[in-house]
């Protein structure tokens, strides 16, 4: 929101979006959007999320800018486990995580279902299509990138990194549809999930293949029961 000629708060921005995951940026265009004797805004969300850092930038747009994209030369499928969880800042700061200090211990049940087996995931990860690696709690991908191709930085010049991924995410809250299990798979040009029967992860030879070579890894809920029956 931000103040319009009247002197009152007005939306500028009808949804800014969601910074998934921890320590990510939102950025926006607010371009012809505020009063120059007034330039004040203000975010107004329900959601529990936390801003550490707030900037704009009058950037001329016609600095030079020069961008290359990598494809994965590797990428491995594991098991590590969960990073130990913290307040960053304090008692009342956000959840954060301690990468170096893991637990192997089953923290959530798991969704039931087929997963993608442990190992080389290197073409999944090449084309954004309905062949995608399917992860479970406490999986990690190992991604690498050859920059060898990549020219030298001039001097005075910046070099940043900007990763995209294409994807889906669902959890086992009990307010999640199908929440409870992996299926059903959702794909590209699906019009909304969960899908109805008009609609069908596809089933041609070369998706049915890539169920059968990738994911063959069963997970159900037997560890995390007797997690909760051993801690009681």
């Amino acid at each position: 929101e931000a103040i319009n000629e009247k002197g009152e708060w007005e939306v500028i921005v009808d949804n800014l979006s969601f910074p998934m995951g921890k320590d990510k940026m939102i950025v926006t265009d607010l371009s012809g959007s505020l009063w120059a004797s007034d330039p004040r805004i203000r975010i107004r969300t329900n959601m529990q999320i936390h801003w550490d850092q707030a900037f704009f930038s009058r950037s001329d747009p016609k600095e030079p800018v020069e961008s290359y994209t990598l494809k994965p030369s590797s990428a491995d499928l594991h098991y590590r486990g969960f990073s130990r969880p913290y307040r960053k800042g304090g008692r009342y700061g956000p959840h954060w995580f301690d990468y170096s200090i893991t637990t192997s211990d089953p923290i959530w049940r798991d969704l039931e279902g087929n997963y993608t087996r442990f190992g080389d995931v290197l073409p999944l990860l090449l084309e954004a299509d309905n062949k995608y690696i399917i992860k479970n709690a406490g999986d990690e991908t190992t991604i690498e990138f050859s920059a060898k191709g990549l020219p030298e930085v001039p001097e005075g010049w910046k070099r940043d990194f900007l990763i995209h991924s294409v994807g889906w995410v669902k959890d086992g809250d009990l307010n999640t549809a199908e929440g409870q299990r992996v299926e059903p798979l959702p794909f590209h040009g699906m019009t909304r999930y969960p899908y109805g029967p008009e609609e069908a992860y596809p089933s041609d030879p070369e998706h049915q293949n890539y169920l059968r070579k990738y994911n063959t890894r069963e997970i159900n809920t037997d560890a995390f029961t007797r997690a909760i029956i051993g801690s009681q």
